[in-house]
């Protein structure tokens, strides 16, 4: 639609369709059987008889002709960081591009330079997008290598000759992406659960088939593995193939120097063939003289000399989780209803939500003008008597857009009526690092601000994050209390895990939020779990575990 030049209002009605229709709580074909469709937020009768289209069909006539209409490779075009549909269609009604590669020779060779709106700069932009997108070409975000991971590990621990299975690799150790999938197994019977592996219904192709290992394909793209090993050698096999390579290469260091040699089938004393037992991990880090290192911080990050110390920190779990902060609602762009919230927390044990809607300026976004806020603040005032029995509070949140100059979406007045504020940048992501270094710290000295919103406003394997000195904001932040966000959605786990380090050594506090614009993107908070964990975050740092009365008191008191 975007490629057809369609009215960018229609586009974003169905991007917020699209939004609803990913909540996982919707059951999409009786909603369409029982006549309910446009009873889902988003959906207006012009989608909903689309909807029904594909149900009846399995396609729909309009996609089928704008499909024919433009090659597929615009589409792909679309994916480069910083070029949209616009110029996909210029590009190719004036020149002709319908595949990456065409354009990157254009860029190349001046013809691209040559269109009216493009430019030198902008031709050599594009071909550093192309860079990027090949750059993470073949590598799957956390959400996909996790959602494609369960049903596997589902399925394999309920085979009869599996003892146990874990999933191993990058995504035990939760980095923010992953190249394919490890699956170790302990079993007696390795052929039987081979067959098992490689017929599931999720494996579009098999790669290698054999007695140890086994290769596929899944339907979602990406690759898994999967090793069968006897139960007398699954720990250590799980804990060679977790990984990481360098935490493997210190723990190999440290077996040598012991008279010890380390290897995926043991831990093997010089000169014997037997390898000590070990029942579990805790039991290869015991033989080495460490204290247990969880999976998520096997990075060579440090995690080896606290161990040999005894000083590794009591990693956060979901279970220390209380309240959630940043989440939307249909007065901006979300699908839930504040009672929705409510009712989500106290299904699933939370004590608070903090309501976080888009500010003013974010008009694309339906950002909220202040009559509209004091509208959705009496609504919350009546959901949070009504939920009180549950022990159940939504708090005055906004998530204010951080504005050319550093300031704040509204006057102090309004500000000073919210509960708490997240503040992020949604615009003018090409400032110099100078100059949007500047623009943050100035929303960080405000007394208003509670929060720094994802401070890169990276989006992973799609866009890198704006230029700004990530350090200097870290240690304002901790001067002048601001927590920092680690947001949980798998599209930016922004901060990133590898400058938390650094920011619990300068002294912040920090909190997972879901960004959540749907019940379903709730869940995300899993992931933000894994990244605070990977980055070393207790719970005493993580404003997520304080109770309502102690988030506001610690928010408040910058303010006075």
């Amino acid at each position: 639609m975007e490629l057809d030049g369609a009215n960018s209002f229609r586009v974003n009605a169905y991007t917020k369709a699209i939004r609803a229709l990913g909540d996982e709580t919707i059951d999409l074909e009786k909603a369409a059987a029982d006549g309910n469709l446009t009873k889902i937020d988003g959906v207006g009768k012009g989608i909903a008889e689309k909807i029904e289209e594909y149900i009846k069909h399995g396609s729909i006539e309009e996609v089928s002709k704008l499909a024919s209409k433009y090659p597929p490779g615009l589409v792909e075009m679309t994916e480069i960081p910083g070029f949209g549909a616009k110029k996909a269609r210029l590009v190719f009604e004036e020149l002709g591009m319908t595949t990456i590669e065409e354009l990157e020779r254009g860029c190349e060779d001046g013809r691209v330079a040559e269109l009216k709106g493009f430019g030198r700069k902008s031709a050599e932009k594009i071909v550093q997008g192309i860079a990027q997108m090949r750059k993470h070409s073949g590598r799957f975000r956390i959400d996909v290598a996790w959602e494609s991971a369960q049903p596997i590990l589902k399925a394999l621990r309920d085979h009869k000759s599996v003892q146990c299975v874990e999933v191993a690799g990058s995504l035990r150790r939760w980095r923010e992406t992953a190249k394919d999938l490890d699956f170790v197994c302990a079993t007696a019977n390795p052929d039987d659960v081979m067959e098992f592996f490689t017929t599931l219904a999720s494996v579009d192709t098999v790669t290698g088939k054999g007695s140890t290992k086994s290769s596929v394909v899944l339907d979602s793209g990406i690759g898994a593995d999967l090793r069968c090993v006897d139960p007398a050698h699954y720990p250590f096999t799980l804990q060679h193939f977790s990984g990481s390579k360098e935490h493997n290469t210190r723990l190999r260091g440290l077996a040598k120097d012991k008279g010890m040699k380390s290897s995926e089938y043991g831990l093997f004393p010089d000169g014997q063939e037997t390898s000590l037992p070990a029942e579990t991990e805790e039991d290869i880090y015991k033989h080495l003289g460490l204290a247990y290192i969880e999976p998520e911080m096997r990075e060579d990050t440090g995690e080896i000399e606290a161990a040999q110390k005894d000083q590794l920190p009591l990693l956060v779990t979901s279970e220390d989780l209380v309240g959630l902060p940043h989440m939307h609602t249909e007065y901006s762009d979300g699908q839930p209803t504040l009672e929705d919230y409510a009712k989500w927390a106290a299904e699933n044990g939370y004590e608070w939500m903090g309501i976080s809607d888009h500010s003013k300026t974010a008009a694309y976004a339906g950002g909220l003008q202040p009559d509209r806020v004091r509208r959705q603040w009496a609504e919350i005032a009546r959901v949070n008597k009504e939920w009180k029995h549950r022990g159940v509070v939504l708090l005055k949140g906004i998530e204010s857009d951080i504005l050319t100059d550093g300031a704040l979406d509204y006057d102090e007045d309004l500000l000073k009526e919210f509960d708490f504020i997240v503040a992020s940048i949604h615009s003018q992501f090409n400032f110099s690092e100078e100059q949007q270094t500047a623009r943050m710290l100035a929303a960080i000295e405000n007394p208003y601000t509670s929060i720094l919103g994802h401070m890169t406003g990276r989006l992973l394997l799609k866009r890198d994050g704006y230029q700004v000195n990530q350090k200097e904001i870290i240690r304002r932040c901790a001067k002048e209390s601001v927590i920092i966000e680690i947001n949980s959605n798998p599209a930016r786990l922004d901060l990133d895990w590898r400058l938390l380090h650094f920011a619990l050594e300068e002294g912040c506090y920090l909190c997972l939020s879901p960004d959540a614009h749907t019940l379903g993107m709730l869940e995300h908070i899993r992931y933000g779990v894994g990244i605070a964990r990977k980055g070393w975050v207790t719970k005493d740092r993580l404003a997520n575990c304080w109770n309502a009365a102690g988030f506001l008191k610690f928010v408040r008191k910058r303010r006075s």
